[in-house]
């Protein structure tokens, strides 16, 4: 993705439009939020005949700011997207900047407005309640700093447990618990047996199971076979890989959370994350403002303002938030049946005003 002082830099693209966004924009910013910027760029439109062609947004590592291309806003408007519709409506102490290409596409706006907007502000706030809650797993099950090893994953029927005289046979034990190196062993596949390994003790002269990050196997001399056999190695390399992407994805949350917005759930004193809860009902309040008013709610004011303030400092429990995302659903649910919004944004206008503002930002850029 191309950086920010890349777009700056680049002579032939151009900042048609930016703002503020976020939680100062919908009027919940507390002394500890962040300050999101937002913005609309243009390139050439022979630039997209290149084959390399143009990215459609740049953001520096934390998405506070990101910038959208032109031709990327009006795919993700004609598609219902909230975060890309709100910028056609946010309040004008947000704006730090705008063009008259900017202004012509802000004309149009309305025509975005749909049906589709309704459910796609829905949609997108009920997946964020299961996330709210979902992170909570990682405040209570915090994971350690080293990556889950893949020895972890192994487990061994050594070969005196194949027949055992006196107990039941075959008995899979974890690796860990033999305290078995895998670095004295070969291995060879084991027919048959998905994730299945014969295991020969090699000792010092080995040159071990796992090497450059993979299972490898080796041709094992037939003279071997009887003497160095030690046992049947499984492996779940599918149970590794999921454990190593939840590793990775539960660091990058602690890297680029917050600290101050999960106080209260390393506290205990809540079991949600508050603003993901917050941003849920904001959202679905902004859907049934587009079935009430026709318009997206960006700025939040007195009785709304202070509902979303006081979901943001916990004072609620799960089950009454989620009793009160349930009504605003309902109370859009029947809004909608008796809507005469279109069902969804025309493509070919959303076309036709794509190539009507880069023409119109090409003929009059210096």
């Amino acid at each position: 993705m191309p950086t920010l002082e890349h777009l700056l830099d680049h002579s032939d693209l151009a900042l048609l439009f930016e703002c503020v966004s976020g939680s100062h924009a919908y009027g919940t910013a507390t002394a500890e939020s962040d300050l999101d910027l937002r913005g609309i760029f243009a390139v050439p439109a022979a630039d997209y005949m290149n084959l390399q062609a143009p990215g459609n947004q740049v953001s520096d590592l934390r998405n506070d700011i990101v910038f959208y291309s032109l031709r990327r806003v009006i795919e993700l408007l004609s598609t219902a997207n909230p975060n890309v519709l709100e910028l056609l409506y946010m309040p004008e102490d947000c704006i730090r900047w705008r063009t008259d290409a900017f202004d012509q596409l802000l004309r149009s706006r309305d025509e975005f407005i749909s049906q589709q907007c309704v459910q796609t502000h829905i949609g997108y706030a009920l997946s964020q309640i299961k996330k709210a809650r979902g992170q909570n797993k990682w405040i209570n099950q915090p994971k350690g700093e080293q990556p889950p090893a893949k020895e972890d994953y192994c487990h061994v029927i050594p070969a005196q447990g194949l027949l055992p005289p006196d107990a039941a046979p075959c008995r899979p034990v974890p690796l860990n618990r033999l305290g078995w190196n895998l670095d004295h062993f070969h291995a060879s596949r084991l027919e048959h047996a998905r994730d299945g390994y014969r295991l020969y003790r090699y000792g010092e002269d080995a040159r071990g199971v796992f090497r450059d990050g993979m299972l490898a196997c080796e041709s094992i001399p037939l003279e071997h076979e009887a003497s160095h056999f030690a046992g049947l190695l499984f492996y779940n390399e599918s149970a590794w890989k999921q454990a190593l992407a939840d590793h990775q994805n539960y660091w990058t949350w602690r890297r680029e959370r917050n600290e101050g917005r999960w106080r209260q759930q390393e506290s205990g004193e809540l079991d949600y994350d508050a603003k993901n809860i917050m941003h849920t009902v904001r959202l679905l309040l902004s859907g049934e403002s587009i079935l009430q008013h026709g318009r997206p709610l960006i700025r939040f004011e007195g009785e709304q303002r202070e509902l979303l303030l006081s979901i943001r400092k916990g004072r609620y429990s799960y089950n009454e938030l989620i009793d009160m995302t349930e009504a605003i659903v309902a109370r859009c649910a029947d809004k909608a049946a008796l809507s005469h919004l279109r069902p969804a944004a025309d493509v070919s206008m959303a076309e036709r005003l794509l190539s009507d503002i880069t023409t119109c930002w090409e003929t009059t850029r210096p």
